[in-house]
C-alpha cells in the first residue's frame, strides 16, 4: 500500500493542498468532510500564500536598507579620505603622537578596515574639528559638521537595517508557521478521508491522492522549464505531477543520441544537469512515479546548451 505524504517543499505542499481543496469542493458533502472542509483549507493556503509574500518584502526591504547603509559607509569613507590629506598637512604623513587627538585608529593613517572604527572616527573627527577649527577645510568639505552628518548616516542606516533583519526573522517566523499549519491540515484531512472513503473509492483521485488499496501510478508529467546556466549546465524545473513522489529524468542530445538517456531521478521539483555538450541542442523530459509505478513519459523541452 502506498501512502499520501504531505510534501515538504513549499510550492508542492501549495499545490498539493490546492488539489486538497478541490476535491472538498466537489465532495466534501456527499463525503461528509467536518474538520477539514474547502473554506478551512484555502484560508489554510491563503494564509501561506500571503505570509510568504510578506516574508519576500521583507527581504527585499532589508537589502535596501544593507544597500543604503553601504552607500552611507562609502560617503563616510570618502570623507576620511579627505579629512586624512587635509590633516597630513599639519600633522605629517606617516601617524605619530599628533594624530593622537584625532582618534585614527592602529597607530596608523589608513583608512579603517571595519565599519564600526570607520563610525568611531567619524564622531573622533567631529570632536576634533570641533576643537581644532583651524584645520578644517570647508572647500574640501572637511568639517566637523561634514562628519557628523556622515557619522549619523551611517548610524541611522545601521538601525535601518537591524530594524529590517528584524521583520525579516518575524516574517520569515509567521510563514513558518502558516506553513506548518497548513500542513497539518493537510495531514488532518488525509486521516479524515481516511475514515470516510473506502480504500477503493475513486474520489481519492478528486482530491489529487492515490486509492490505499490498489494506489495508481502518478499522471503524466508537464514538460520542463528549461534555463541556461554556465557553459554545460541547464536547469529544469517543471510543476508537481499528482500522485507523483520521484521524477525520472531523461536527456537526448540531438544529432547524438538516438533516443532519450536516462539522467537522474530526483525527489524535488528541479535539477541542474551538468557535462551537457555546449553548443548542442539537449531535449529534456520527465517520467513521474511513485510505489505503484511510473507513468508515461511527458512532453519534452529543448535548449541549445551554453
Amino acid at each position: 500500500m502506498a501512502g499520501n505524504p504531505i510534501p515538504d517543499d513549499q510550492d508542492d505542499l501549495l499545490s498539493f493542498c490546492e488539489d486538497l481543496a478541490d476535491g472538498c469542493h466537489l465532495h466534501e458533502v456527499a463525503i461528509g468532510i467536518v474538520q477539514n472542509k474547502e473554506t478551512v483549507m484555502r484560508a489554510a493556503i491563503l494564509a501561506l500564500r500571503n505570509t510568504e509574500s510578506q516574508f519576500g518584502t521583507a527581504k527585499d526591504t532589508r537589502q535596501d536598507a544593507i544597500d543604503a547603509q553601504q552607500a552611507a559607509d562609502a560617503l563616510g569613507s570618502e570623507f576620511l579620505g579627505a579629512a586624512r590629506s587635509v590633516l597630513a598637512n599639519y600633522l605629517g604623513q606617516r601617524w605619530n603622537t599628533s594624530w593622537e587627538p584625532t582618534g585614527w585608529p592602529d597607530q596608523s593613517t589608513s583608512i579603517p578596515d571595519s565599519q564600526e572604527k570607520r563610525l568611531n572616527l567619524l564622531a573622533s573627527l567631529k570632536i576634533y574639528f570641533t576643537n581644532v577649527p583651524a584645520h578644517e577645510n570647508a572647500p574640501l568639505g572637511v568639517t566637523a559638521a561634514l562628519a557628523d552628518t556622515r557619522f549619523q548616516a551611517i548610524s541611522d542606516a545601521r538601525q535601518a537595517v537591524g530594524a529590517a533583519e528584524d521583520s525579516q526573522t518575524a516574517k520569515k517566523q509567521a510563514r513558518d508557521g502558516a506553513a506548518r499549519s497548513l500542513r497539518k491540515r493537510a495531514r488532518g484531512l488525509v486521516e479524515e478521508l481516511n475514515t470516510l472513503l473506502e480504500d477503493d473509492d475513486s474520489r481519492w483521485h478528486a482530491f489529487g491522492l492515490s486509492m490505499p488499496s490498489d494506489p495508481d501510478t502518478p499522471e503524466v508529467a508537464e514538460a520542463p522549464t528549461l534555463v541556461a546556466g554556465t557553459p554545460g549546465k541547464v536547469q529544469a524545473s517543471w510543476p508537481r505531477a499528482p500522485r507523483a513522489e520521484r521524477y525520472r529524468v531523461f536527456k537526448q542530445i540531438v544529432g547524438v543520441d538516438l533516443d532519450f538517456v536516462f539522467a537522474v531521478t530526483v525527489h524535488d521539483r528541479e535539477v541542474v544537469l551538468e557535462g551537457l555538450p555546449s553548443g548542442q541542442t539537449v531535449k529534456i523530459r520527465l517520467v513521474a512515479a511513485n510505489d505503484a509505478g511510473e507513468a508515461q513519459p511527458g512532453p519534452s523541452a529543448q535548449i541549445v546548451v551554453p
